[in-house]
């Protein structure tokens, strides 16, 4: 374990001066004029992308019904040490405004929000860049996009849901960007507008991230939506599974992390690859234009072909690392998401079923549905027997 945080201290320590490079520079308006590396977060109005960043940052952001997200909003996360204290800042324009306590962050972004794009009414292309420093959160930059709407409202513009679209595919649509496309659990993932517009950006799907428990909590309700009692039981189990397999998965990730750290300089893999370093090293030393004349003293020529030797080293196992986990780890997620949790899911749902105490309530259906399922026996009774009749009529 101890080497596991070592590993991420040392990806923190990387990370951490790109991203803010890349917050400074977005800052200065960079972004008009080259592609900067983002994370968009986009949805449909009232999709939940407020909860998801919430449990993200653990503050409080603007929240409700109607447009919420005016304006495009940065969240920058930093990570502090144990035992630091929490502090904020909200800076727009030429304000900026430190917040000591999470609870006041809501209020901040909605008092710029009404200053840049005014209150309640349209919508802005304007950052409000939101910064949180917490020994609890990530080192990551989210840019919160304003929620797909179709219908202006009040004394909103009334081509508003065209503005907001405009605006979300100019973010989206960059090379450089991941689109995280929230989705609530309720409705029907193929007609969400936002996945649309990722995938019509995004055809391969190689930028965009959805939501999975979402997409298979959308499995219970196409199949199980009349049966409350068994969805509600299905979308609970399936819940259970999936944080199971989720953390399965990562320790078999992590496992097999720490298993490349174990080097096997006489293993025949690792040879085959160090060989082809050395092959390909000696490729470009031909093409070199070499000098007229030598200079080397033996210390230094010994000092150069060590350190030749080591990288050459360095750079097959890192080869040999990049293949080998290039290979696993998209087989074990593919195994723990799909198989594993389709099996798994399989058994739970047999289990349920067998319970006879409950399997009654668990096939309770809703009255309506009930009545049309009547409706349609005695439609279909009708139709066969006029069928009939009409087959044995002769003109």
């Amino acid at each position: 374990m101890d080497s596991v945080n070592n590993l991420c201290r040392q990806y923190e320590e990387k990370v951490r001066p790109c991203i803010d490079l890349i917050d400074s520079l977005r800052a200065l308006g960079v972004e008009q004029d080259l592609a900067l590396p983002a994370i968009a977060v986009i949805g449909d109005q009232s999709s939940g992308k407020s909860s998801v960043l919430e449990a993200l940052s653990g503050v409080a952001l603007p929240r409700g019904s109607g447009i919420v997200t005016r304006c495009p909003l940065v969240l920058k996360l930093k990570q502090l040490g144990q035992g630091e204290e929490w502090r904020g800042k909200v800076t727009y324009k030429d304000t900026e405004v430190e917040v000591s306590d999470p609870t006041e962050v809501e209020g901040e972004i909605n008092k710029a929000q009404n200053f840049i794009a005014g209150k309640g009414l349209g919508i802005s292309d304007e950052l409000i860049s939101l910064e949180v420093s917490s020994p609890n959160v990530p080192d990551l930059t989210l840019i919160d996009l304003p929620g797909i709407t179709r219908v202006a409202v009040g004394n909103q513009p009334a081509d508003i849901g065209y503005q907001i679209k405009r605006l979300i595919k100019t973010y989206i649509q960059k090379q450089e960007t991941i689109n995280l496309v929230v989705v609530p659990s309720n409705v029907d993932i193929a007609t969400t507008e936002a996945l649309s517009m990722a995938q019509e950006v995004d055809p391969e799907g190689d930028r965009t991230i959805d939501m999975v428990r979402i997409a298979f909590t959308g499995v219970s309700l196409n199949n199980f939506g009349e049966l409350f009692n068994l969805h509600s039981a299905a979308k609970s189990k399936i819940e259970d599974i999936r944080l199971n397999q989720e953390k399965e998965a990562e320790e078999l990730i992590r496992l097999h992390f720490k298993m490349e750290q174990i080097v096997y300089c006489q293993d025949q893999v690792y040879r085959g690859a160090l060989k082809k370093v050395r092959e390909t090293d000696a490729e470009k030393e031909k093409t070199k234009v070499q000098p007229a004349t030598f200079l080397y003293n033996s210390e230094l020529l010994q000092k150069d072909l060590s350190t030749t030797e080591m990288t050459q080293h360095l750079n097959a196992y890192y080869e040999e690392c990049r293949r080998s986990l290039g290979r696993q780890i998209p087989l074990i997620i593919q195994y723990f998401m799909l198989q594993r949790f389709g099996e798994e899911i399989e058994k739970a749902m047999l289990q349920l079923l067998q319970d006879k105490v409950n399997c009654s309530r668990l096939l309770a259906e809703r009255k309506d549905t009930t009545e049309k399922r009547k409706f349609l026996k005695r439609r279909l009774s009708r139709l066969d027997q006029a069928w009939h009749k009409l087959a044995k009529f002769s003109y």
